[in-house]
């Protein structure tokens, strides 16, 4: 049987310490739980959870856990105001820490480092490196033009590749990459929506689109973004029927092959057994498919 890992040991021995504070007979998934350890057993077994390859934690009612921890801690600390503060404190801080609001978790870190607590070495520890992660999470990502949204972005994302060395190799090594992500995949989609503005615009988005795909292969939105590329294949392929609609400009061949790169993409995911994008994936390459035929029927 596999055994719950120990990622908060100090914490349930603070726990263990004290009497349990009964939550009477409340009910629901928001409500109470008996006591604080109940409360806590959710989130300690996922701590350690790599929500960049795979999808955050949720509970058989299909919440958020991280979030959930977050009500139950909230409901729990109403019914027992003041009770094992810092306890409490501190498993907030975790959890908005991997709800990626790191201010806020920096913030619960410093109350609890502040107590006279088992929990302060380790809080004070959490507040840095939470510290860090705010930081970087507060550079802005917008700008008036776009290139000076793309300028933006890079600059974020420089600050995020200091963090991911910082942390590389340790349980929060993930989030930042979740953030890394996040945000090459926002600069991919403002080329994308701006090429016609770009220079050589549509080879800078497909090798956008690409480079994304390339360096987050073991991330659990790889089939999210197959099918962007697949979406810009497809608006290429519709440019070309727009651009060459009179019968003699247009070319079966040279529309095929535009045409075919799409359902390409849209194939790998409508076959993707296991992920979630693949009923888009196949409503997306059976609706394209059936365009496609429609176009070549028209031009024949």
């Amino acid at each position: 049987m596999r055994r719950r890992p120990l990622a908060t040991a100090a914490l349930v021995g603070v726990l263990l310490a004290a009497a349990p504070g009964h939550a009477g007979d409340a009910t629901g998934a928001f409500a109470p739980y008996e006591d604080l350890i109940e409360v806590l057993a959710d989130l300690t077994w996922h701590l350690k959870d790599d929500i960049y390859r795979f999808p955050p934690p949720r509970d058989p009612t299909g919440h958020d856990l991280y979030h959930l921890t977050l009500d139950r801690l909230g409901s729990w600390e109403k019914r027992f105001p003041g009770r094992l503060r810092d306890v409490t404190t501190f498993a907030r801080a975790e959890a908005l820490e991997r709800l990626g609001e790191y201010a806020g978790a920096a913030d619960a870190y410093r109350q609890v480092a502040a107590m006279a607590s088992p929990l302060a070495e380790r809080a004070r520890d959490g507040a840095a490196r939470a510290t860090d992660f705010a930081a970087a999470a507060a550079l802005p990502e917008d700008g008036p033009d776009v290139q000076a949204r793309l300028a933006a972005l890079k600059a974020k994302l420089e600050a995020w590749s200091k963090v991911i060395e910082r942390f590389g190799g340790t349980p929060y090594e993930p989030l930042a990459l979740v953030e890394e992500e996040r945000l090459e995949e926002e600069t991919a989609a403002t080329i994308v929506a701006h090429r016609h503005l770009i220079d050589d615009g549509d080879a800078t988005a497909e090798r956008s689109l690409r480079f994304l795909i390339e360096k987050h292969a073991e991330s659990k939105n790889l089939a999210a973004h197959i099918l962007r590329l697949a979406d810009l294949y497809a608006d290429l392929a519709r440019e070309y029927v727009a651009q060459h609609h009179r019968p003699l400009a247009f070319d079966e061949d040279d529309f095929r092959q535009r045409a075919d790169r799409a359902l390409e993409m849209y194939r790998k995911v409508a076959t993707w057994d296991g992920s979630p994008e693949k009923p888009e994936g196949q409503g997306q390459f059976s609706a394209f498919d059936a365009w496609k035929t429609a176009v070549l029927a028209r031009y024949r």
